[in-house]
């Protein structure tokens, strides 16, 4: 099954991959297009949070097997969610001739109380197959709609169908397990994790949905999907803007902020030296440990407001570096807030940053969002 696993994952990996690459081409062909290059920054933007998403399930499979993944009730826009999931499909069928037929009803609770990251997935691992297995001069259909409402909770149906290859019945009885794949030389060309599908059921029982499959080879494949979610409230728009000022008052209160940067892949200092920058913060660079900890050491007490650290790093990683800081016979050494900013996002890699004297911990890729919220948490 480990095999088996490793030797198709690839295929689930590249397909928003392929997204990306796709929509930066057209971007960069049609550069002087404001709006076509615009769209395509949200399209690849879309495809990134997917592929992040679909990691996440990879790495956590064990964790939603073992019955600890958790889902949120957070307040969620749905039309919001299955456009941006409408998006993603878009971008998977750039090089198909594939027909992609969105029928959205009228919502009368689009507001709704949900985890809206795995509701995404669920729905993107749905509707990926579909662009996967339908070849050139099909269709795919995505439906949504409310079909009740009733103390205080929705119930939404979703509906994915599709005149592609379909399935075969012995292999219906087994969708639902994991690593499972249909085994036939018609489906040669379409490798993936065999994860896709036990995951969405996992996902869809978490969140006490009903998820129905029919299919017959040659003629195509029908998911629907129903769940019931309390109703949300439709975000006020004093309070939106409420939110807003307050970022901005962050942002103000980060200008002029000295910040040592430690990170050694060029392209991830210059994502966030550019994220600092526009926020007004002072950016000092070093590409390992050993530097930072030089230039920390050389400097006079209270040069620097904070300093954002690299974990996995060559000459002097993370861990260490933050440990000599924390020793260093200077007077703000014990005390100047050490983020970590790093891909090692588990349990057990919090705990050790924690256990090497740092702050607080930020996972890559990063959220500006997030960002400021921690600078400003650890600098008040």
């Amino acid at each position: 099954m480990k095999s088996v696993f490793l030797s198709h994952i690839s295929h689930d990996i590249r397909t928003p991959i392929n997204g990306i690459d796709g929509m930066t081409n057209i971007a960069i062909r049609h550069f002087d297009d404001k709006d076509r290059v615009l769209d395509c920054l949200n399209k690849i933007d879309s495809s990134s949070q997917y592929l992040l998403s679909l990691l996440n399930d990879v790495l956590d499979i064990n964790r939603i097997e073992s019955g600890k993944m958790i889902i949120s009730y957070e307040p969620m826009d749905i039309r919001s969610l299955i456009n941006n999931c409408a998006d993603i499909v878009d971008s998977l069928l750039i090089e198909k001739n594939v027909e992609f037929v969105k029928s959205f009803g009228m919502f009368r609770h689009p507001v709704l109380l949900g985890d809206e990251l795995h509701l995404r997935r669920i729905l993107i691992n749905i509707l990926s197959n579909a662009a996967k297995f339908t070849p050139d001069g099909g269709e795919i259909f995505f439906h949504v709609r409310e079909i009740s409402a009733d103390s205080g909770k929705a119930v939404y149906c979703f509906e994915i169908e599709d005149n592609g290859i379909g399935m075969k019945p012995e292999f219906l009885e087994r969708i639902w397990e994991s690593f499972s794949q249909e085994n036939s030389r018609n489906y040669s060309g379409f490798k993936g994790s065999g994860l896709g599908m036990a995951i969405t059921k996992k996902l869809v029982d978490l969140m006490n949905g009903n998820i129905y499959v029919e299919s017959e080879q040659g003629v195509g494949s029908k998911f629907r999907v129903e769940i019931a979610f309390d109703v949300g409230v439709m975000p006020d728009f004093l309070e939106i803007q409420k939110k807003k000022e307050e970022r901005h008052k962050q942002e103000i209160c980060l200008k002029g902020k000295k910040v040592l940067l430690v990170e050694d892949q060029p392209l991830n200092m210059e994502i966030t030296k550019s994220v600092l920058d526009d926020v007004g913060m002072d950016v000092v660079t070093a590409e390992n440990g050993q530097v930072a900890v030089n230039i920390f050491n050389n400097c006079a007490d209270g040069t620097y407001d904070a300093i954002i650290m690299d974990v996995r790093m060559p000459v002097m990683d993370g861990l260490s570096a933050a440990k000599k800081i924390r020793t260093l016979p200077k007077n703000d050494a014990p005390t100047i807030p050490i983020i970590a900013m790093t891909a090692d996002t588990f349990e057990e890699d919090i705990k050790r940053t924690e256990e090497a004297g740092m702050n607080a911990h930020l996972s890559k890729p990063i959220n500006l969002e997030e960002v400021i919220r921690t600078l400003n948490r650890c600098l008040s």
